[in-house]
């Protein structure tokens, strides 16, 4: 099947990589064994949006091809550049949250207006650097997510990052202020197309450039030591990040578009 969407295009280095993904004549099974609960990660994939016919369709499409996993939530995605929603509107009294994320891609670097020269920006390499990376990142959450829970699922996605890592298929960065980590970011890359992963600044350390300063260097990195012409990076719309993202050289691409249910009382363990 023909994916257009290079923000799926490029969530198939993961899901190829951490989990089973079987591709099927007009959808895929993406599959990650090892985190069930990972919403993103396990989920049917269509090359159209849904129609009249789709929710009790895709509902036992979906309870098929996951019996087996304790998957305790539906995710539904589809191939559509501008956001389409199809018959959504079925599944939103089912129950489930439609999400449209932002996909902005980076041809022609720029230099933001507001560079950090007391940043330090390198690689994570120590354990207490990736101990603060995933500090970092749960301080990040979204509020509706607990603290506890949250922490486990991140521990478990940074190891699968580091995997990644040590097989050459990405780099993980830090803005440091001293020696006290305030930002960190994920790029992963195949054939010269890399995309951004987790994108955070400490909530204590906003406003001062820390993740424009961190993603241009970053930026300017992979394009001269890793060959990457082409970035994407998906963010929530309306979010001020997309904002930072555009002071670098980022532009918009596309929507990515899907449905989700899950009970919020048992999510992540």
């Amino acid at each position: 099947m023909k994916i257009d969407s290079l923000a799926f295009q490029t969530d198939l280095y993961f899901h190829r990589f951490n989990g089973v993904v079987i591709e099927y004549d007009n959808y895929y099974v993406v599959q990650t064994p090892s985190n069930p609960k990972f919403f993103w990660g396990n989920l049917l994939y269509f090359k159209n949006p849904p129609q009249s016919d789709s929710l009790l369709k895709w509902q036992k499409m979906f309870n098929e091809k996951f019996y087996s996993l304790a998957v305790e939530h539906m995710t539904f995605s589809w191939d559509s550049l501008s956001g389409e929603v199809g018959e959504s509107s079925k599944f939103i009294a089912e129950g489930f949250n439609l999400e449209k994320s932002l996909v902005m891609v980076n041809d022609q670097i720029l230099s933001p207006k507001k560079l950090n020269k007391d940043l330090e920006i390198r690689a994570i390499m120590t354990e207490n650097d990736w101990q603060q990376v995933i500090n970092n990142q749960v301080a990040n959450r979204a509020q509706h997510f607990e603290e506890d829970p949250y922490r486990k699922f991140t521990v478990r996605k940074i190891a699968d990052y580091r995997l990644m890592i040590s097989q050459n298929l990405g780099l993980w960065m830090g803005a440091f202020l001293g020696e006290t980590l305030i930002g960190d970011l994920g790029l992963f890359y195949q054939n010269g197309l890399g995309r951004f992963q987790t994108v955070g600044t400490h909530p204590d350390y906003r406003r001062i450039g820390a993740c424009s300063t961190l993603m241009y260097q970053t930026l300017l990195f992979a394009q001269e030591h890793l060959s990457v012409s082409k970035f994407v990076i998906v963010a929530a719309p309306n979010y001020f990040a997309s904002d930072i993202y555009q002071s670098v050289g980022f532009s918009y691409h596309e929507i990515q578009i899907g449905l989700c249910k899950f009970n919020k009382d048992i999510w992540v363990t």
